[in-house]
């Protein structure tokens, strides 16, 4: 398969993937998503395993004198394809911004102007990863909602309520009216996440590695807490009324508190307990059945930090101590319109470089009953 026919393949999957999340079709979508990886998976290895023939076959003596032309820290740039995930890239983005354009070597030069010629301040796939690895690492629920990267707006299908059908008292031999579900749709067009570093230009000549993991550490803490906070803020605001409620006494969970929440999830394909540390171990830990028995099971593997009634208990600041929010995670979907990028500028007078770190996206509950809340503390 060669590069045009897999962005092509690619593409189409895009649109489909698209136009199944409209329609609510989750999982449909979600596998549209994963056979996009694999393609890319797929020729990535037959890449690799091509160079690599290449590299076998190739005459000794010829290899030689090529490698003896090579100027000092540069590699071959024969059929060398550049895009943002190349190393040549991502060093000459931190020379770029860093004001070290004359320490670049011909072939970050070539990677850099061949990768920004159409799309300026096109950040490096490591660090994208590293970041969104970073997040995800503080911020579990924003690893894990249902994201789709579409780069434009998005309208997705929100269940809101069921008008009829719901559960009711009849007479016997009276049957109960067929359900009807309402349901709106939501346009996901973005919000703005941003974050500004800034460093003298002294403190910007520290080594690559060292400014990468300066700002890869510093966006990620920034700009996931913002995504996150405002992810469970909005989770918050479109859990149904009723799935809203107070522990029975305020400053105590008990066992019934945590059974009633369970029992007005709907629609859960797997539910995730979210919680502050302090919630976890005030509130949760010690909890205990009508028999006595501790409910909440520590986990030592990584991915949960224990399980309540079956379901994975995870650690998110996020929400607010003396609050337990649980649902299923996949039915909250986070549309990015424009993923991690970082734009630099100089401020000449005070001799600093100044680094902005953005990203625009926005996330909606798809259903209003998928999640539940308990105030402990109120």
């Amino acid at each position: 398969m060669t590069l045009e026919e897999l962005n092509t393949k690619v593409a189409e999957l895009k649109a489909e993937g698209k136009q199944l999340a409209t329609d609510g079709k989750l999982e449909e979508a979600e596998a549209k998503k994963a056979e996009i990886e694999k393609l890319q998976a797929e020729f990535q290895a037959e890449k690799e395993a091509l160079a690599e023939e290449n590299a076998i076959h190739m005459d000794n003596t010829v290899q030689a004198n090529f490698q003896n032309e090579q100027k000092l820290g540069e590699e071959t740039n024969m059929e060398k394809i550049y895009d943002a995930s190349s190393i040549e890239y991502r060093n000459a983005f931190l020379k770029h911004i860093s004001g070290r354009d004359d320490q670049m070597t011909k072939m970050e030069n070539e990677a850099f102007v061949h990768t920004t010629q159409n799309t300026p301040n096109v950040l490096p796939t490591t660090m994208v990863d590293k970041i969104w690895d970073l997040v995800s690492e503080n911020h579990v629920i924003v690893g894990d909602v249902t994201t789709y990267r579409t780069s434009t707006i998005l309208e997705v299908v929100k269940h809101t309520a069921i008008v009829q059908g719901a559960g009711a008292v009849k007479n016997e031999g009276v049957a109960n009216d067929d359900e009807k579900n309402t349901f709106v749709k939501v346009t996901l067009a973005g919000k703005d996440f941003v974050k500004s570093v800034e460093l003298s230009y002294a403190e910007a000549k520290m080594s690559i590695d060292s400014l990468e993991a300066y700002l890869v550490q510093e966006i990620a803490n920034s700009i996931g807490e913002a995504i996150a906070d405002d992810m469970v803020s909005t989770i918050e605001g479109s859990i149904d009324n009723d799935n809203k409620f107070n522990a029975a006494t305020s400053g105590t969970l008990v066992f019934a508190d945590i059974t009633k929440a369970f029992g007005k999830l709907k629609r859960n394909a797997k539910t995730v307990v979210y919680c502050s540390q302090a919630t976890l171990f005030n509130y949760i830990v010690g909890l205990t059945n009508s028999a006595g028995q501790l409910i909440y099971q520590a986990n030592a593997n990584e991915g949960a930090n224990g399980f309540l009634l079956g379901a994975a208990v995870k650690i998110e600041e996020s929400v607010a101590d003396g609050k337990i929010l649980l649902g299923d995670p996949k039915r909250v979907v986070n549309n990015v319109i424009q993923d991690l990028m970082v734009e630099t500028d100089k401020d000449i007078k005070a001799h600093k470089f100044i680094y902005s770190g953005y990203e625009r996206s926005e996330c909606e509950l798809i259903d209003t009953l998928a999640f539940a809340e308990i105030t402990v503390n109120f």
